[in-house]
């Protein structure tokens, strides 16, 4: 592993959360900040899982958008060439935007670095969390912008973050229509609502 080693140096201290992937997407090692990261937004038990290749990254992404990454960071690994994302990471309270690049390593690892774009309090209008939004039982949740669906119409998703914070037991990850777009460059072709 000697190629990372200017890497995982040069990153340890750094403020951007970093980790290393190896080819099957396991995480081979990650920085402080990434564990800080963590702990702050309620990841910290699952750390010990992630360290020394233990657990996939693909068990950290929603479903819904799984294959999004996978697919990126198989080809950012095959062609050797970066790759840049932007993506929303907000908290109930701040509206976060990071820029994700992957860095690949000898055609065996991908350095993958996150790092803060925008930091500002929200500025979404407020819904009070209600039964309403799990009237089929189960409350979707966007896997981007964290918006939760009304049930009253499937193109209409409502700023709640009590949900945020808190997430209940019975929430699924979903993608509104503009992350969808945002992802996968058209509207999901289900369109009843």
């Amino acid at each position: 592993m000697t190629s990372l080693s200017p890497f995982i140096r040069a990153l340890s201290e750094s403020d951007d959360i970093t980790f290393v992937l190896g080819a099957d997407r396991r995480i081979v090692q990650f920085n402080e900040a990434w564990s800080r990261f963590a702990l702050a937004n309620g990841g910290g038990a699952g750390l010990q899982r992630w360290e020394g290749g233990g657990a996939p990254i693909d068990e950290a992404i929603p479903e819904v958008l799984r294959a999004f990454y996978v697919d990126a960071f198989a080809r950012s690994l095959a062609s050797g060439e970066r790759w840049e994302h932007e993506y929303e990471c907000s908290s109930a309270e701040t509206y976060r935007r990071y820029r994700m690049v992957t860095y690949p390593v000898d055609g065996r690892f991908l350095v993958v670095v996150h790092s803060l774009v925008a930091e500002l309090p929200h500025e979404r209008a407020e819904c009070a969390p209600t039964g309403a939004y799990a009237a089929d039982g189960i409350i979707v949740l966007c896997s981007h912008c964290r918006r939760v669906r009304n049930p009253a119409g499937l193109r209409r998703w409502d700023w709640v973050p009590a949900y945020v914070r808190s997430p209940p037991e019975n929430v699924s990850h979903g993608l509104c229509e503009p992350c969808y777009e945002f992802y996968w460059g058209t509207l999901p072709e289900d369109d009843d609502g």
